[in-house]
């Protein structure tokens, strides 16, 4: 790629279900000469050929078996992904899908990279980066999140979930922030609620670290504003919160907010 980098792989565009129990294939109304599997979920991309409900029969002629496999050499088997995962970006597939009593060949569709909104490997699907907001570190939520013993239950629910939503269907967001670490520090006293996903900053959804970045240095501009502002005599005392009435206000999932003085937040970064 020039030393550009590299293309990955296209991603596989839909989720799937075997279609071997008996009961699923009377439902979906397969008849016993046509193997395939159930797609459960298709990307919007692929809206043009696919369709959810809709049995996948064959990709680029080869035909699927009920339990997703394909014929690769011989007797030998494999899941039918590998044809997918084989092509290069761009590459034309055909589709062949059982829709309302009768096989459709699809129309050749392009295959593209679709990147998880929780990225799986540092330093090769992203690149490591942090904001320090006060005494809170905050981090994007990636996939490797879910190995670390502190990850609780919940987080990797969350993980699991996100990761299942195609491009495009991801209420706006780019990645989502996790609060990772509540250092110890006068600003934090009582808030103790490290891993956490954070869902707003001053009422405002959160779409990604930058953006979080980039509302708190608005609130740091609005701090600098403030204290130019102050009367001469108070600015020699010592500043509380309420002398600004300007506050950091960070709404996490499925917890009670953490709240922090902004100019106080900005002093720590500092010390």
């Amino acid at each position: 790629d020039g030393g550009k980098g590299y293309t990955l792989s296209p991603s596989v565009p839909y989720r799937w279900h075997k279609m071997e129990n008996k009961s699923l294939r009377a439902a979906s109304k397969v008849p016993d000469n046509v193997s395939g599997v159930l797609l459960t979920s298709v990307a919007p991309s692929l809206n043009s050929a696919l369709r959810e409900k809709d049995v996948l029969t064959a990709i680029d002629g080869r035909r699927i078996s009920d339990d997703g496999q394909i014929s690769l050499r011989g007797n030998e088997l494999i899941q039918h992904r590998y044809l997918l995962r084989n092509k290069r970006i761009g590459e034309k597939t055909v589709f062949t899908v059982f829709r309302d009593g009768e096989q459709i060949e699809c129309a050749p569709v392009e295959l593209h990279d679709m990147t998880p909104i929780c990225p799986r490997w540092p330093d090769v699907d992203y690149m490591p980066e942090y904001v320090i907001l006060g005494a809170l570190a905050l981090v994007p939520l990636a996939q490797g999140h879910h190995w670390y013993k502190e990850c609780p239950s919940e987080l990797k629910a969350t993980i699991d979930r996100w990761n299942k939503r195609w491009p495009g269907n991801r209420d706006g967001r780019e990645q989502l922030v996790l609060l990772v670490t509540v250092f110890a520090h006068e600003l934090t006293f009582g808030y103790n609620r490290g891993w956490r996903v954070v869902e707003s900053f001053n009422g405002t959804p959160v779409t990604s670290l930058r953006h979080v970045r980039d509302l708190w240095h608005e609130t740091r501009d609005r701090v600098d504003v403030a204290l130019k502002a102050l009367p001469a005599a108070s600015t020699g005392k010592k500043l509380r919160g309420e002398d600004l009435d300007i506050f950091v206000r960070l709404g996490l999932q499925n917890d009670d907010d953490i709240v922090l003085d902004a100019w106080a937040a900005r002093e720590a970064e500092a010390s």
